[in-house]
């Protein structure tokens, strides 16, 4: 019972922070996209794209005050813009990207049918998968090439039993073809904390695990290339996948912006 109530409490907190977040976010993006445009000289898309970020990262660091979301990165250097793939457990996913504070963009399906945001995504130069194989690859290069990193789900959709599914072959396509390296990123707990089917929010700590980028020799047969980035994708995020279901020592963990800024000198500033 008192799970219970524990369990609509968190929901009744998160659902109207979410609520007041989002309106306010919509309230001030016209001034901060004025501001990004007219003082910062930057497009409408990339304009776009870091409002969302912050808003992301509002969400997902100071709303869930008691237990943010924690980024633990186990790789020495992190490249920027690069092609981010990653294991999709629960909707919350796009938004656990807000911790990163990267001029990133997305690769997705059923979020472009949601009113307003919608819009917003495709204004943001973000990529529905839904255009076709051309279309998308044309799209996500224009990303890539103006500095922006581009996350893909390479499983196509939310795993509904918390195991990693079949990936397939776009993420590591693009990377052959363009050279931009592939950043594996492991997603733990978001699954318990909303599974696919479920309305209510479970209270659980969440965690992305940043790993080693992958660097695609293009000088290579592209065919096996592609296969050979795919499985030691899949394979990293599954080692991650299994190793934080085992008992190990606490991990230091990012938890403050100028951390994660830290994490890579050579990204862009923010």
């Amino acid at each position: 019972m008192a799970t219970k109530i524990k369990q609509y409490m968190l929901n009744a907190y998160y659902w109207l922070m979410f609520v007041i977040v989002t309106l306010v976010f919509f309230i001030i993006l016209p001034l901060f996209i004025f501001i990004s445009i007219a003082f910062l000289k930057r497009k409408l898309d990339s304009a776009l794209r870091r409002g969302i970020v912050v808003y992301g990262w509002i969400l997902v660091t100071i709303v869930p005050f008691f237990a943010p979301v924690e980024v633990d990165s186990r790789a020495e250097k992190l490249p920027f813009p690069a092609i981010i793939v990653a294991n999709h457990s629960s909707a919350v996913d796009p938004f656990l990207f807000g911790t990163l504070l990267i001029d990133a963009g997305f690769i997705a399906t059923w979020p472009f049918k949601i009113p307003v945001y919608g819009m917003l995504m495709r204004l943001a130069g973000y990529v529905s998968a839904n255009d076709g194989w051309e279309k998308v690859c044309r799209k996500s290069v224009s990303v890539l090439e103006s500095g922006a990193s581009l996350i893909i789900w390479p499983e196509g959709h939310r795993s509904r039993d918390g195991r990693l599914g079949r990936f397939r072959n776009g993420a590591f396509t693009l990377a052959v073809k363009t050279g931009f390296p592939i950043l594996p990123v492991c997603i733990i707990g978001s699954g318990e904390f909303l599974p696919p089917g479920r309305r209510l929010m479970v209270p659980n700590r969440i965690k992305l695990v940043l790993l080693d980028p992958l660097y695609p020799d293009v000088r290579a047969n592209q065919e096996e290339e592609i296969i050979k980035l795919r499985k030691k994708a899949k394979a990293v995020i599954q080692k991650a996948l299994e190793e934080s279901t085992k008992p190990m020592a606490i991990i230091p963990v990012m938890n403050s912006l100028e951390e994660v800024k830290n994490v890579n000198s050579c990204r862009k500033c923010f």
